[in-house]
């Protein structure tokens, strides 16, 4: 199955998309009213490498010590109060507030970034949305790897020698070519086995050319 894009809604922080296109990564970032404050094109060029990171919300000190202290206060008067219903009912409507604001946090909380080369895109994805985005992210790296070898990992002999060994290069910096290919096809463009000197007593000697 071929993923070419991705979208996802969250009801604050508007819209994401991320569109697979010919020549390169689209995306857009809109707010709730439909007004775009991300809107871009990366070339395949520019991208790589990728790599995502997941992350859960986290809670600061002193948050945590604010409810660990209305807690020890509402509990403090339950206990005093114990013949008093409604002191048990306001220790339970605390309990489930808390409880509340816990799960909306973590199911609302969490956040999925994504890094390329130019840039990094966060979005709020929920743990259910992950397989999907997973699987859109390896169909993104194997559409780049796919472009680069195509236009870029192609030799000619004929052609000037030291820009397409940079090229070669840059391809394998960025793990489209293993180093067997990278040798490979270096060999097949200059005709030597390698491009590091001989050293024969003392002088440094071109590499033999294979015929």
């Amino acid at each position: 199955m071929t993923f070419l894009q991705f979208s996802q809604t969250h009801f604050l922080r508007g819209t994401s998309l991320l569109v697979l296109r010919q020549h390169g990564l689209y995306i857009s970032q809109r707010k709730r009213n439909g007004v775009a404050w991300l809107e871009s094109e990366i070339p395949y060029e520019e991208l790589l490498p990728v790599s995502v990171e997941h992350t859960q919300p986290t809670w600061s000190f002193s948050w945590v010590w604010v409810l660990v202290w209305l807690g020890y206060h509402l509990a403090s008067a339950a206990l005093h109060m114990a013949d008093d219903p409604e002191a048990w009912v306001a220790m339970l409507a605390f309990g489930l507030v808390v409880g509340s604001i816990v799960a909306l946090r973590r199911w609302y909380g969490a956040t999925t970034t994504l890094y390329t080369n130019r840039l990094r895109i966060t979005m709020p994805l929920r743990a259910s949305q992950r397989a999907a985005f997973e699987a859109f992210t390896d169909e993104l790296r194997h559409r780049a790897h796919g472009y680069l070898r195509s236009e870029y990992a192609q030799v000619n002999p004929l052609g000037p020698i030291e820009l397409q060994l940079h090229r070669l290069h840059w391809l394998h910096h960025l793990n489209v070519l293993s180093e067997q290919e990278l040798r490979t096809l270096s060999t097949r463009l200059t005709g030597r086995l390698s491009l590091d000197p001989l050293k024969l007593m003392g002088q440094d000697l071109e590499t033999p050319y294979l015929n």
